[in-house]
């Protein structure tokens, strides 16, 4: 399985909907943890917004181009894409599965990501992706198995799946350099703390870490 590691998109887009009470579990963080309470009234409300795509099928699409690129060439390449598909914003799988991968190739993506935009249509037309109404049925283990057997995806781009399209409420991408360098910088640690580490030291924002990870990402803009 070819694996390819992801930069976050920081382009707005609509808000989240959320499957929790987002003040409530700023409030609870903020009375067990007051320096993250702190990014918190820096910050403001806990407010993520997805990338505009209307299904979870379309939201992984878009992840797996704009992984490694800056958002203003990802998103000129995603524009190529979808023109060479010319099925539309939101191509069915079944026109990027009988896309060539030379076809996307000249619209601008790498071999790895024609072939991992390929696997993803297939994985989809053969059933092995969860039905977009199936999806609040489902725990966050459940969906991350699901989808990380799939070429392209690894477990981070699922973690932002749930964040930031299913507004999850505990999710804890802790391999991820924003939140690792933001909980540095937050806590005045002298080196970034390792993943596994990092999962230990916010234990106590259970059940909320995906809370609490939005604001290392807010914590770092506040530096520049």
């Amino acid at each position: 399985m070819v694996l390819i590691m992801p930069t976050v998109s920081t382009s707005p887009g609509a808000p989240t909907r959320l499957t929790f009470d987002a003040a409530q579990a700023c409030r609870q963080l903020t009375a067990i943890d007051p320096v993250l309470g702190g990014v918190i009234q820096r910050v403001g409300a806990y407010a993520p917004h997805n990338d505009g795509a209307e299904d979870a099928f379309h939201r992984l699409l878009r992840a797996v181009i704009y992984q490694q690129l800056s958002g203003h060439a990802a998103a000129a390449i995603h524009a190529r894409v979808l023109a060479a598909l010319n099925a539309g914003d939101a191509p069915e799988p079944a026109a990027i599965d009988a896309a060539s991968e030379s076809l996307l190739r000249e619209a601008g993506l790498s071999a790895s990501k024609a072939r991992c935009v390929k696997a993803l249509a297939r994985a989809s037309l053969d059933g092995r992706l969860p039905a977009e109404d199936t999806l609040p049925t489902l725990d966050d283990a459940t969906l991350i198995d699901r989808y990380s057997q799939i070429r392209g995806i690894g477990r981070w781009t699922v973690e932002m799946l749930l964040i930031f399209h299913l507004g999850r409420p505990d999710v804890m991408p802790s391999g991820d350099l924003g939140v690792r360098k933001g909980y540095a910088l937050t806590y005045q640690l002298d080196d970034l703390p390792k993943p596994k580490q990092l999962e230990q030291l916010c234990e106590c924002w259970r059940p909320y870490r995906s809370v609490g990870s939005w604001y290392m990402w807010r914590a770092l803009e506040l530096t520049e």
